[in-house]
């Protein structure tokens, strides 16, 4: 969007959405704000000398709104941001009294300029309103009862201070409890009398600030302590430990990640999403676990165990709540919101249809290797499912002699050739050439051929091992150090068996001589858990939020898209070109190449796999990202276009569409950056492709507009 309203929401667009979300005359949901931004060369409003309560209230006024400045109360002095600009907040009063929930955030010039304002005030305000209709004392008990159910709490007596009530502490609170009058907008939009219960707990420490209605009910609790406490893997146990982290109440979680209440272990319910341990495969959560009432999911994990072990199934589950209540706040602040179709069980008025929250199995036993995310529609519960990943080393090459380098080397099976259902045992040469493009020579013959990773496809190499007599054949990986890949390819000549071990392993066998060696089964590894890796859980729910904004993500080109942008979704996150390096056990990850060096274009769409096409669109976001910045703010810049650009795109979408949609998105100083990333990888203009019952056919460019440098 090219407006410097970027984010505003039309008055009469706004107040059809506040219609549709509730009616019920006594109920309360936050408000969603309403954000115009401007620029300090594009000011929202001129100098001006006056209070910032009167630039704001005029601007408004504007608007059509019905706001006095005298309603507008600003909290404390300004705070200074970047580039000269003083930053106010104010509230709003109706007949006095603090309207619940209602805020202004204003960013002014050395001028007095208005340059950035966001605010969800009341659009026409009373003026006067009835008096409660229950006491300060009903309202605490009204508000102790929500929160501490069967519970005899005493009270002690209260005493006015201005349009508060402040009631002595007994021993059951850390302060006394603090009851103070406000007004509030009920979902129908009509404002009314109420009160704010800040209730403070010695015992768990727990401060709630209850919002009770006109008639006495508890309409809404705000739990102001971090209380929750996670014990995860940020990003994956190969980029480090397991760390501590709070959870709560966020901006983009108002009611906080936990539903109230006890929890288990290898259970976890919030709003945004229900992780659960489904080993048994039935989509319902496994029985076990222990209860959990302090909101501390701080199991420690054994890597050196397997996963099944009851702790590393809490830390799985526990982890898994964690990753996709971040993804959901992360997606909330750049745009996947209520309205936009995302994933909670209550949409507090914001639009959008509620019971959505994520069903996200932890170890779930139909599959492995691998991962998938089902997306119904808007109002319906999605569910991820995250699979146990096959662990490094299912075969082993052991070394017999020389006694330097004897030992037994991690390896994997390639998918070709024989099982290896019997060890193997040879001398082994080293091939010529060594990566084993070219026919070997004769001295391979009844040996192992070791060969080097490269240059051609895993099956030639194998293929000019057999031919050249050898009886069985090591590729050594040419990269990584320690890591190893599993060798695809299809050849049904092929009979002889292929294994791959790592660099390290390669230049160690490959510097010895006279070795000899037997290729067989290793002892089962430990599998891999991809509910701690980031980038898969990332991935999949990335998924739902192109089904959800985009819709229409299957076919050949949509399908690739989808996938590509679930790539591109844990890239932002995480500043990594790689995508699930943990759960692959390589530095290289899942995909063919590293995004940063990715080889292919546009052509090698082939319209056969979604996920190898759908690497050239992650590859041109990763261009993108890189022309941008790669910093944390710059990768949240980027986020915000990416989930904007979905706005603009129509389902089942083209390459076209996805660049069309992110011009529209992005800045104008932006513009030429979209095209030359698209470009770079054959996406420029003309660009196009076709699906057809034969196939896709492309037709691809490298040419940017005129106006982004091209010559004419």
């Amino acid at each position: 969007m090219k407006s410097i309203v970027r984010a505003l929401l039309a008055l009469s667009i706004f107040a059809a959405i506040a219609g549709v979300a509730g009616s019920q005359p006594n109920a309360y949901a936050p408000r969603p704000s309403r954000t115009y931004a401007g620029d300090v060369d594009r000011t929202l409003t001129g100098p001006s000398g006056a209070a910032p309560a009167v630039v704001v209230a005029q601007f408004l006024q504007e608007r059509g709104f019905d706001v006095s400045a005298a309603s507008l109360v600003q909290e404390g002095a300004p705070h200074a941001a970047g580039r000269g600009v003083a930053v106010v907040r104010l509230s709003q009063t109706v007949a006095g009294m603090t309207l619940y929930g209602a805020y202004v955030k204003a960013a002014f010039t050395r001028q007095g300029e208005l340059v950035h304002l966001i605010e969800n005030v009341a659009i026409a305000v009373p003026s006067s309103l009835p008096a409660p209709g229950v006491s300060a004392g009903q309202a605490l008990r009204s508000a102790l009862g929500r929160l501490y159910p069967g519970q005899s709490i005493a009270i002690g007596a209260g005493r006015r201070q201005n349009g508060t009530v402040v009631f002595e502490r007994t021993p059951f609170f850390h302060a006394g409890p603090r009851v103070t009058r406000v007004a509030y907008q009920a979902t129908d939009g009509a404002i009314r009398p109420g009160f704010v219960v800040e209730t403070w707990s010695e015992r768990g420490n727990r401060l709630h600030h209850t919002l009770i209605g006109h008639g006495g009910n508890a309409l809404f609790v705000e739990d102001r302590t971090n209380a929750e406490s996670y014990n995860v893997f940020l990003v994956s146990p190969r980029v480090g430990g397991q760390t501590v982290v709070e959870g709560g109440a966020t901006t983009e979680s108002p009611i906080g990640w936990l539903t109230p209440g006890a929890q288990n272990s290898i259970t976890i319910a919030g709003n945004n999403v229900r992780s659960y341990l489904d080993a048994k495969s039935n989509n319902s959560p496994d029985n076990g676990g222990v209860t959990i009432t302090n909101g501390e999911f701080v199991t420690a994990a054994d890597l050196q165990q397997s996963p099944s072990t009851d702790s590393n199934r809490e830390v799985a589950v526990q982890n898994l709540f964690f990753l996709n209540n971040r993804v959901h706040d992360i997606l909330y602040a750049a745009g996947f919101t209520e309205s936009a179709g995302n994933f909670q069980e209550n949409n507090f008025g914001n639009g959008g249809l509620g019971s959505d929250s994520v069903n996200a199995e932890a170890q779930d036993g139909r599959g492995e290797n691998n991962a998938n995310f089902a997306t119904p529609p808007d109002g319906n519960n999605p569910r991820m499912q995250m699979y146990l990943w096959t662990g490094v080393g299912t075969h082993e090459v052991v070394v017999s002699a020389p006694s330097a380098v004897a030992g037994r080397y991690k390896a994997t099976l390639a998918a070709f050739g024989s099982s290896l259902r019997r060890p193997l045992s040879g001398s082994v040469v080293v091939g010529i050439p060594a990566d084993g493009c070219q026919p070997l020579p004769a001295a391979v013959s009844g040996k192992i051929a070791l060969v080097d990773r490269g240059t051609c496809t895993f099956v030639v190499k194998a293929a000019n091992a057999q031919a050249a007599g050898a009886i069985g054949l090591i590729v050594a990986n040419n990269t990584g150090g320690t890591d190893i890949a599993v060798m695809g390819g299809e050849d049904r000549t092929i009979r002889i068996p292929a294994v791959m071990i790592s660099q390290n392993d390669g230049a160690t066998i490959k510097g010895a001589t006279g070795v000899e060696a037997t290729l067989q089964k290793a002892p089962e590894p430990l599998d891999i858990d991809s509910s701690l890796d980031s980038d898969v859980v990332y991935h999949e729910y990335g998924h739902g939020l192109t089904w959800r904004m985009i819709g229409g993500m299957s076919g050949p080109i949509a399908g690739a898209l989808g996938e590509g942008s679930s790539d591109v979704l844990a890239m932002l996150i995480n500043g990594d070109d790689r995508i699930g390096e943990y759960s692959s056990s390589t530095s290289g990850g899942i995909r063919r190449a590293p995004y940063a060096t990715y080889p292919n274009s546009y052509a090698d769409v082939t319209g056969t796999s979604v996920h190898n096409d759908g690497e050239i669109f992650a590859a041109i976001m990763w261009k993108l990202i890189t022309l941008i910045g790669t910093s944390v703010e710059s990768r949240e810049e980027v986020l915000g276009y990416f989930v904007d650009a979905m706005n603009y795109i129509p389902p089942t979408p083209a390459f076209e569409d996805m660049r069309s949609g992110l011009l529209q998105a992005t800045p104008q100083r932006l513009d030429c950056k979209v095209w030359q990333a698209f470009s770079e990888y054959g996406v420029g203009e003309g660009s196009s492709a076709t699906v057809s019952a034969s196939g896709v056919t492309v037709t691809e460019s490298f040419t940017a507009p005129i106006s982004c440098g091209r010559r004419p």
